[in-house]
């Protein structure tokens, strides 16, 4: 079964092959990380750092897959340094954005790397050089190889923050044989929900290994922003302005908030836009959408404090309508000074994005009915009136509309948002006093 695994990821990653150099050598995407996805980690590099930080050194490993997987991580590193603060933790990632996220969120990490491809000699040699005393994967991420190979070395494995969707719970039941191989090789399951639990054990996790600790994405989420006056400053927008705030949003849904904005500015003249594609590299295809619609834009990085010079085609934003947020990390912030915040990957069928950072800032999400991918929040938000659902675009506007007219019922709605996210916080701990029996 394994040697089949590898045999069909070597094909895949050989028929894919011309599709990811056309995006390395255009755009220079996979390039950044390939040494290490080869098992060429940064000790092997010249003045690399990782050596001198931690040769010698009980190493921790957190792999987190990209920038969803880190915010979870963080408050769980968090924990973990404050109760085991003789270990050193390595975070690994497998997309960019994810690497820039780590080094924002996580603090003080000694070294962040790439995830290595999932074939056993490359595998192999990196556990030989890494030599960690625990490996934690966050929000379920299997990768076989790296699972059986680290289990051979005597290494405890974790899922902390696990979840299983929908779709990964149909296609995980095709393979559930092997599966099951690979999930008797975990000591530990901390799952988000109830839910998740059955999944996980009916997929084959050893039950007495399962637990239900909650979702740690509460416990990372800032219930205020300290630095909320000196954001607005900077984005040239008053705190008592109305503001619309679009995140993490997907091809059509830009088409679909655009055309709202422009029908809700024909009754709120003054009414702000901040715009935040999910991909950042799309940011010249929602300018193009602005453009076509004869809306001013600007871009969050061409922001500055000096008025255009003469001759300056550029926008500025006074007098631009919409911010482009093409930032890595600065959505949450965003968030604070919003009066209506839609989250997006949700009106389209992607399964839905973190609804819980806008509720922990007392502001309560809009989002559609693909949340497949975040179902516990958007169940928790909605029983508890912390959110609203819509089905469509018609229904978005008009939402959106009632809620610019109403104060009182946003501010409220707002509140019940907020007290859900407090409610639920304390993952973080519950998880790392179950990995705490794993290091002992």
């Amino acid at each position: 079964m394994y040697l089949l695994y590898s045999i069909l990821l070597f094909l895949f990653l050989l028929f894919s092959s011309p599709y990811f150099l056309f995006r390395m050598v255009t755009k220079g995407k996979y390039k950044k990380g390939l040494r290490q996805r080869l098992g060429f980690t940064p000790p092997l590099y010249t003045g690399a750092g990782f050596i001198p930080e931690l040769k010698n050194k009980d190493i921790i490993w957190v792999h987190a897959v990209s920038v969803g997987e880190v915010i979870a991580a963080s408050p769980i590193i968090d924990a973990m340094r404050r109760r085991f603060p003789e270990y050193s933790f390595l975070i690994s990632t497998v997309t960019d954005t994810g690497q820039d996220m780590a080094r924002k969120a996580v603090s003080d990490p000694k070294e962040i790397i790439y995830f290595p491809l999932d074939f056993k000699w490359i595998v192999n040699k990196v556990l030989k050089v890494i030599q960690p005393r625990l490996f934690i994967m966050v929000e379920t991420e299997l990768w076989p190889n790296f699972i059986r190979e680290t289990k051979k070395r005597e290494i405890p494995l974790a899922v902390v923050n696990g979840r299983i969707s929908p779709s990964s719970f149909k296609g995980y039941k095709v393979i559930k044989s092997f599966l099951k191989r690979v999930l008797s090789n975990i000591d530990l399951f901390s799952m988000q929900s109830e839910r998740d639990k059955e999944r996980i054990i009916s997929l084959g996790a050893p039950e007495e290994k399962v637990y239900t600790t909650g979702n740690v994405k509460f416990d990372g989420l800032k219930t205020e922003i300290p630095d909320r006056e000196k954001l607005a400053e900077e984005l040239k927008i008053s705190l008592k302005d109305l503001v619309l705030v679009a995140g993490s949003t997907h091809s059509r849904e830009e088409e679909i908030i655009l055309d709202i904005y422009q029908k809700a500015k024909e009754e709120f003249p003054d009414l702000k836009f901040i715009l935040a594609p999910r991909h950042p590299e799309r940011i010249p295809e929602v300018e193009s959408l602005c453009k076509n619609r004869n809306l001013s834009y600007i871009r969050r990085s061409q922001i500055t404090d000096h008025p255009p010079q003469r001759g300056e085609t550029s926008p500025s934003a006074g007098r631009s309508q919409i911010i482009l947020l093409d930032t890595i990390g600065e959505l949450a912030k965003v968030y604070s000074l919003a009066t209506i915040v839609f989250v997006g990957g949700s009106l389209v069928p992607i399964g839905g994005h973190n609804i819980l950072e806008p509720a922990a800032l007392g502001k309560a999400p809009i989002f559609g009915l693909y949340m497949h991918n975040f179902t516990e929040s958007a169940r928790l938000l909605l029983e508890g009136k912390g959110g609203i659902q819509v089905r469509n675009k018609e229904e978005l506007l008009e939402r959106i509309l009632n809620l610019l007219r109403d104060a009182k019922e946003r501010e409220g709605l707002g509140e019940k948002a907020q007290r859900i996210v407090k409610e639920h916080q304390g993952a973080s701990e519950q998880t790392v006093e179950l990995i705490g029996k794993l290091l002992e």
